[in-house]
């Protein structure tokens, strides 16, 4: 075992926990981690880590390594928080009113600081190049083609001296797992994400009355369940796809026809293909059905992100690390979900794998609940195994 991928001794472990309760603390949301940023940057320099870039705005990224060959490899974690009120009780709760690391993300950063601290030390066992990356804006989805925009990729982002990403790995917290399990699917784990808001617009009246009127309620309450036949008979039973309209707003009065009414929703895919037909099949249908009920509808529709695929023979090189890292207990290759994740964007562009640390257990808090908490004994084991993976990654 090189020195790069021994495990986190006691006080690596503390200085981990620490980062992962100030960030805890101070949460911002989508694209504006101005406070975070500054704080990584203090943080990053007080452990020796120099020549730091601001990347995709309020990211950062910078390189370790030897540069003798071409080898790079791209480690990430992601920065933003959720519009939540924090409920979870912590002695380090969130000190921003409607502002709450629910999702784990503060745990992925001091993880990624506690990657940072080791390869500072180590950097001369690296051959080639470890660029690390602090990506913000996960929840909008827009924060990882910031950073590609930036030349995170094809290394532009480092004044000519950047060398392109070969592979990739990131990690995230998962608290329907217990603490000691690794997730690490072949193919496609995440879903594509989409989002949608039709206007149904029909003719308003006296609710006594309604043959003078056309009721835009009935026409949107028709318009949600024909949706669902996307799902039901568009589609391969076996190609999963999901379609939920989460946001049905309109009418004024109870004894008031209304005129107006607004759904928003989202669309969840895997394959690529389906995904393209997705736009048309879901204004064919909300269109035709409001029409039969005497209305209109006017849709939007906006592809956030791609699936994301874990590249096989990553996947498998992690998992056979994983098996091997110390506070790991199990290795599960299953686990795939409709939820999504910009970490796709990059996993698009070059072979890698995103892995999940178990953080909670079947009674735990839900990710985006206001009681969300994560087990910190998960922190280590993560580290871990992501310091294993980059050690073996390049042989050290």
């Amino acid at each position: 075992m090189s020195s790069l991928s021994a495990p986190l001794n006691a006080e690596e472990i503390a200085n981990l926990v620490h980062w992962r309760r100030c960030l805890h603390q101070e949460p911002e949301l989508s694209l504006e981690e101005y406070d975070t940023q500054t704080w990584l940057l203090k943080t990053l320099a007080a452990m020796g880590a120099h020549d730091v870039h601001k990347v995709g705005g309020t990211g950062l990224a910078l390189r370790f390594g030897r540069g003798e060959t071409d080898a790079t490899l791209l480690l990430r974690a992601d920065m933003d928080a959720l519009p939540v009120d924090e409920q979870s009780g912590l002695d380090f709760a969130s000190r921003r009113p409607g502002h709450m690391h629910a999702c784990g993300h503060d745990g992925h950063m001091a993880s990624l600081l506690a990657v940072t601290q080791r390869l500072v030390a180590h950097a001369s066992e690296i051959p080639g190049h470890v660029v690390v990356a602090f990506q913000p804006g996960e929840e909008s989805g827009r924060g990882a083609v910031k950073m590609i925009e930036d030349g995170l990729l094809d290394g532009r982002w480092l004044d000519g001296r950047g060398s392109r990403v070969q592979a990739a790995y990131g990690l995230h917290l998962w608290s329907p797992l217990p603490v000691g399990v690794i997730s690490c699917a072949s193919g496609p784990t995440m879903a594509a994400v989409d989002d949608f808001t039709i206007t149904v617009r029909g003719r308003g009246g006296h609710g006594a009355l309604p043959h003078t009127a056309d009721d835009a309620i009935v026409a949107a309450a028709h318009v949600v369940v024909a949706l669902q036949s996307i799902a039901s008979r568009r589609t391969n039973p076996l190609e999963p796809v999901v379609v939920t309209v989460g946001s049905f707003h309109g009418g004024s009065a109870f004894n008031v026809i209304a005129e107006e009414v607004v759904l928003r929703g989202t669309v969840r895919s895997f394959d690529k293909a389906l995904g393209e037909h997705l736009p048309q099949w879901l204004t064919q249908i909300a269109q035709a059905t409001a029409q039969a009920h005497g209305a209109t509808a006017e849709v939007q529709y906006q592809r956030y992100t791609v699936a994301l695929r874990n590249d096989p023979a990553m996947a498998d090189r992690l998992a056979r690390v994983a098996q091997k890292t110390a506070g790991v207990t199990t290795v599960d290759r299953e686990l795939r979900m409709m939820a999504g994740e910009d970490m796709a964007f990059f996993l698009d562009a070059v072979p890698g794998c995103f892995f999940f640390v178990g953080c909670g257990g079947p009674q735990a808090e839900p990710h985006h609940s206001p009681r969300f908490v994560v087990d910190e004994a998960a922190l280590p084991v993560g580290v871990n195994v992501m310091l294993s993976a980059v050690s073996e990654f390049f042989g050290a």
